[in-house]
Order: structure tokens, then sequence, then C-alpha cells
């Protein structure tokens, strides 16, 4: 009996060596060396801008560079997926978003990842609405004016999205459903590129991110209908939500965050979430992200991690009644 216990007790502290080993290294200089951020979609776009200015300013804290590290594709799929199959010793991390979390693996028959149970929750740093513009050209004014035209119009109101299963696509179900009006899906390889058609008269109207769209609607070309948030953007207060539009189930949170790969030990975890938290609280990240739209806000791993449960769960349910297939 002495003999099974000395063996469980051995057993016991061989299981929590790599813990009480991980926490040293913290305690011993972690970081030692630069950190990679992945920053699933292309240069220059909203995640982009938004990645680069929280590496820099996360960096600062940390007192070691974190390396922007641009992997794009299948709608953001690719780098999450990266990520998800990197070492846990928190030296790479993922800018995460709404899109390759609850949309994408939704979409495809063999996801490359399990969006909650292949990633360690760091925080979310951003939110970033979603705004819904027409043509500056065009006669309408309000939701209302959309809802009311397509009703008289069945399918004849078209709308340009930066792809099926995209945040915008997302978007627009969301009004079909609520509206209960029919709708013609135009998808684009990205957002931008829809614009022109959408300002030519071609195409009715275009769901975007704020920090992309609002360069349009500043230039004149593009009129702001609608957006996708709790409140009003400072950016363009007299633009109403959707809620105050009429539809509050026309409502989509597109948050920016971080990842780390699953097993993260828990002291690195911390450490990397309490830069992200001091960097998002720090005065010049939030002029900077302000003045593209991004809403600065940090939440901590836990409340993050259950808000992306739930976006998983209840994006699940939208595309499911949106009847969009996995391919």
């Amino acid at each position: 009996m002495k003999t099974l216990t000395a063996i469980t007790c051995l057993g016991a502290m061989l299981a929590l060596a790599p813990a009480a080993a991980t926490a040293q290294a913290v305690e011993a200089g972690y970081p030692s060396k630069p950190l990679r951020m992945v920053v699933p979609f292309g240069a220059g776009g909203v995640s982009d801008i938004v990645g680069r200015v929280l590496a820099q300013k996360m960096g600062e804290v940390l007192g070691q560079s974190i390396v922007v590290d641009n992997r794009p594709g299948a709608g953001g799929m690719v780098g999450a997926g990266a990520v998800a199959k990197s070492a846990p010793d928190g030296y790479t991390i993922l800018l995460s978003s709404l899109s390759p979390f609850a949309i994408g693996p939704r979409l495809v028959k063999a996801p490359p990842y399990d969006p909650v149970a292949d990633f360690s929750a760091i925080g979310a740093v951003a939110l970033t609405p979603t705004i819904l513009t027409v043509g500056a050209t065009t006669t309408y004014k309000s939701v209302a004016d959309l809802v009311t035209y397509a009703r008289a119009n069945p399918g004849k109101l078209n709308y340009g999205s930066s792809g099926i299963g995209s945040v915008a696509h997302i978007s627009a179900e969301l009004l079909r459903i609520s509206g209960k009006v029919e709708l013609t899906h135009v998808p684009y390889k990205t957002a931008a590129a829809a614009y022109p058609d959408m300002i030519a008269g071609s195409l009715a109207m275009v769901f975007d991110a704020l920090p992309s769209a609002i360069v349009h609607v500043r230039s004149g070309k593009a009129r702001p209908i609608a957006m996708m948030a709790d409140k009003r953007s400072p950016l363009l207060p007299e633009v109403p939500t959707f809620a105050e539009a009429g539809y509050p189930n026309v409502t989509l949170r597109l948050w920016i965050g971080l990842h780390a790969p699953p097993g993260l030990p828990a002291p690195i975890l911390q450490k990397i979430s309490d830069a992200a938290s001091r960097a998002v609280a720090a005065g010049d990240l939030r002029e900077r992200f302000g003045a593209v739209g991004a809403e600065p806000g940090f939440l901590g791993p836990r409340e993050f991690g259950a808000m992306v449960r739930q976006d998983v769960e209840s994006l699940g349910k939208t595309i499911e009644a949106a009847g969009i297939k996995p391919e």
C-alpha cells in the first residue's frame, strides 16, 4: 500500500512538473524572443490595420516586437488553421474575428479546425460595426424604402458581398429573414470590388464593415442607410442602427480578438491577455482604432471564450435558417 501511495504521489508530481516549469519560465522572462501575430486576411484591410496597431502597442508592453504575418485565404480559415496547429508556447497568436470562427467552419463539409476546442481564447480587443450603404444617386433613404421596394419587386433588389458565407452575406440574410423579403445575392471576391457596381447603379446595396465602407461614404458616392450595432457610431452619428430603423433582429456582433493554439499554459495566456488589455487601454491606440471605425474594448479570456461559443451557436442557426449549405 505504501508503495502504491508513493507511486501515486510521484505521478502527481510528474503531472504538475510541466505547469510548474512553465510558470517558472514566465517568471524568468517570457517572452524572450519576438512573437508572431497571424492576421488571416490581406494587407490593408480592417483586420490588418487593427492588427498592426495592436501588435506595436502590445510589443511595447511585453518588451518584445510582435511581427505581423498576413495569411489570407478561405475567409480567414487558412491563417486560423495554421495557428491551431502551432506550438502552444506563446510565440504564435492569431488576430481572430467572427468570420473564421462562427461562419467559415459552418460552410465547409470538413472544417480544418474546431473554432472552440482548437484554440485558447486570449481576449477581445474591438468591435467593428457592419453598415448598409446604397449608391448616392438612388432614391433609397432608409431601410423602410429598401424593404418596401423589395416586397413590391421580389428578387429585384440585389446586394453585393465579399463572397458566399461572408459577414456581408450573413448580414443581408438577416435582413431578408427579418423583413420577409426576397433579395438577390451578387458575390464578389472582396467587398471593395462591389462598390464600383453599386456606385454605377447596377447593384442596389452593399453590406460592409464600417472601416472599409466609410471611405466611400465620405467621398459622397455611397449613402449610409443603417448600422448593425448597439449604438450609433461617433463617425456617422446621423446613421441609425437597424434596431432604431425597426429591425432589432438584424444584428451581428463583428468582433476582433486574439486566440492562441490549444493548450497554451495559463501563465503565458494571462501575460499575453494582460498585455492586450493594457494596449487597448492606451489613449493613442484608442484614437487610432476609432479613426478607422473600430470601437476598442477589452474582454478577458473567460468572457471572450463564452462570447465566441455563443456566436458559433447562434450564427450556426442563422446559416441553417438561411439555407446556406456547406460546400
